[in-house]
């Protein structure tokens, strides 16, 4: 067991989530004593003082009961910061002296530094709001955050790509997203609320019928009120894993609320190429869809078996092939890397076979053992690859999205990622997911329907999120539908 033991509870979880990237095969558990402390267990305490100008900071590291290590710091406050402000610059304070104790006791850094949340491009677009040049979030990056010279120039570059699609933001400019949480069958990493299209294919009509209806009962309203859409993105799960006719009737429902023709973008998250066809796509491209993603997340047989994806490398190639045929204007690919069984040269075929399709978008993840997957499950039966083979899989996906002239869009960080690195989505210049943009960077209203939906509501004046969600479970969203629509307009004001 390795405990953790702040003075201040508020700042316990970060300190947590930090030493976890140190030592990422325990078992953690927050504590405010040492009392039940064994001499196998090992814990981490923080200390500090907030007075005047100063930040003073002790950190101890236990083994069994013995002091490990420890170090002290002293910081001055920057300027004259209040309330939030000066509680961040505390917490950072804290996290900085245990980075840099653990860093000095293991011998290891990590590129990301002291950073644990998964939006690490809001700290970059908060700096340029607040003036600083280029140069300046660099060195704060480097400096502040311990963060590595490469990937504090991604997140700069990433930040920059977005700007220009963020500032033309106003609030009554809002995304709508739609989720269908079914899929052909559960691939071994995933974690997200969805449920196999075999075990709920009796409730798939009824569960439309109730997506329709909130539809009806949130969105049109909004559009009547001046709201205009940017982007409509449909995902899941696996939307297509739907019947065509089923498919057709939820865009044919879509298209009679919002004129697609006004809308920026037009995403379909095909996903699985078993569960995209000519008949399909065909539907697709009748009722407006601009963008259109195909995931083979590995481009070997023996691995897709193995992670449970239900379909071959022909398959994708011939699903690419026709969607070129039928003209989607803009094909996103995704792929995983440190997948179960995967290698340095399995990586290799995977992006020399993206490089020759050359998508306009490639999103590039790094594999994360997620607590309610079947691989954390059963995590023993499986050799996934270690951090320096990690960052050799990185570095040729990062060489090759360039040579292709992709630039990177978005960025995110998951908690439990292979090597502590990120997901990174990357674009043939004016080709960007606006949505996925807005999802990440949290500065616009996002309306979210249907099972396990959770929709984010703006406040730009406060620069807050109000999360507004659904329930996950299909049958009792069907059920409990009526309030799932009465959340929503009573947190829009449409009641």
């Amino acid at each position: 067991m390795f405990y953790i033991l702040v003075q201040d509870s508020g700042f316990s979880n970060e300190v947590m989530e930090l030493t976890k990237v140190f030592y990422p095969h325990f078992i953690f558990r927050i504590v405010d004593s040492l009392d039940h402390m064994s001499e196998e267990d090992w814990c981490l305490q923080c200390l500090y003082s907030d007075e005047n100008s100063m930040i003073t900071t002790w950190v101890k590291l236990y083994s069994g009961r013995m002091l490990a290590c420890e170090k002290k710091s002293e910081e001055r406050i920057q300027g004259e910061p209040v309330g939030l402000e000066r509680r961040k610059q505390v917490k950072n304070a804290i996290k900085r002296c245990v980075y840099d104790m653990l860093s000095e006791y293991t011998g290891r850094q990590y590129k990301w530094g002291i950073l644990t949340g998964i939006r690490p491009t809001k700290i970059v677009h908060q700096l340029f709001d607040k003036g600083f040049s280029d140069t300046d979030v660099k060195e704060i990056l480097i400096d502040e955050y311990r963060i590595s010279k490469e990937k504090s120039e991604l997140l700069l570059n990433t930040a920059k790509t977005q700007r220009p699609l963020l500032i033309n933001n106003y609030e009554k400019k809002i995304s709508l997203y739609i989720h269908i949480p079914i899929c052909r069958t559960k691939c071994l990493y995933c974690s997200f609320p969805s449920d196999t299209l075999e075990h709920c294919k009796a409730f798939i009509d009824d569960y439309l019928t109730a997506l329709t209806h909130e539809l009806n009962e949130v969105v049109a309203p909004l559009l009547l009120r001046g709201y205009t859409i940017q982007t409509l993105y449909i995902g899941g799960g696996t939307p297509t894993a739907l019947h065509n006719s089923q498919l057709e009737s939820l865009l044919k429902a879509v298209c009679q609320i919002v004129d697609v023709k006004d809308v920026d973008e037009f995403t379909v998250e095909g996903g699985r190429p078993d569960s995209l066809n000519e008949e399909n796509m065909n539907i697709m491209k009748k009722y407006g869809v601009t963008r259109l993603s195909i995931n083979p997340q590995t481009m070997n047989d023996d691995i897709l078996k193995l992670i449970g994806r239900d379909h071959t490398v022909d398959q994708v190639l011939s699903c690419y092939y026709k969607a070129r045929e039928i003209g989607f204007p803009v094909i996103n690919m995704d792929v995983i890397l440190g997948l179960p069984g995967e290698s340095v040269r399995s990586v290799s075929r995977t992006m020399d076979f993206l490089s020759e399709l050359n998508p306009e978008n490639l999103t590039v993840h790094t594999l994360a053992i997620k607590r309610s997957s079947i691989l954390k499950e059963s995590l023993q039966q499986f050799k996934l690859p270690a951090g320096e083979e990690m960052m050799e899989m990185l570095e040729m996906s990062q060489n090759t999205v360039k040579k292709m002239g992709l630039i990177p869009y978005y960025l995110y960080r998951q908690k439990y990622m292979l090597g502590n690195l990120e997901n990174v989505g990357y674009a043939r210049p004016g080709t960007e997911c606006i949505y996925n943009i807005q999802m990440m960077e949290e500065q616009q209203t996002i309306i979210a329907v249907g099972a396990g939906a959770v929709s984010k509501i703006y406040y730009k004046d406060q620069d807050r999120i109000e999360r507004v969600p659904n329930v996950k479970n299909i049958a009792e969203y069907i059920s409990r539908n009526q309030e799932m629509i009465g959340r929503k307009r009573k947190a829009l004001n449409l009641s």
